[in-house]
């Protein structure tokens, strides 16, 4: 692979973290409602969602599921499923998803950590990009495990800054949304984002592998 493809990848990898999406949502919303330390642990479990969907990718299974319509359709319907059920807990669970003010009692950084990694596996988004990328910025005439971590690492390391970095945005900045908070909207507003995640995936067309977000 040469320094111009590597930059197109890099480029392409950046944005795809940058973007909104569930996963970002739930570390910023761990990052304000349970501090740093809480944040990270989810961080690492979107973080291994990755690896394991780019795995699955680099091994060549996930070309065949993409290429079954019923399997894409299973997989995107279970993460449907899966939105909604956050959104929805979110959206009930005010006192957990309220801004912890006090000592109360917080979820587990393995809590955290499960929830992050089953809801990046939930989303075919990463499967689908790395199954459409890799192919295209990959020389068959070199050697391969080199250029799979390298373009693994890539995307695994832009995932873990750019998420981190909403997490740590919204601690940094909770006290300007204690109105929002005080108000109880943060629960609704939250649950909600999850709930039009859930309409963009299942809107999701397996046959272009387009993901609305």
């Amino acid at each position: 692979m040469d320094l111009s493809s590597y930059f197109v990848y890099l480029s392409v990898s950046i944005i795809a973290s940058v973007s909104l999406g569930p996963s970002v949502v739930l570390a910023a919303s761990n990052g304000m409602n349970f501090g740093r330390r809480k944040a990270l642990a989810g961080v690492f479990g979107h973080v291994s969602a990755i690896l394991i969907l780019a795995l699955v990718s680099a091994s060549g299974v996930g070309a065949l599921l993409l290429a079954s319509e019923w399997v894409f359709n299973l997989v995107k319907y279970l993460g449907v499923a899966y939105l909604i059920y956050i959104g929805q807990a979110i959206i009930r669970s005010k006192g957990s998803w309220a801004l912890q003010l006090s000592d109360g009692p917080k979820p587990s950084s393995a809590h955290l950590f499960r929830n992050s990694l089953l809801l990046g596996l939930s989303n075919p988004k990463a499967l689908v990009f790395f199954t459409a990328l890799f192919p295209q910025f990959i020389n068959s005439t070199s050697p391969l495990l080199p250029q799979f971590l390298l373009l693994a690492g890539t995307s695994l390391s832009n995932a873990f800054i750019f998420t981190f970095g909403y997490a740590l945005l919204a601690h940094r900045f909770k006290s300007r949304l204690l109105p929002i908070i005080n108000h109880g909207w943060l629960g609704p507003i939250t649950g909600s984002l999850f709930l039009v995640f859930a309409l963009m995936l299942a809107m999701t067309n397996s046959s272009t592998g387009h993901i609305a977000f």
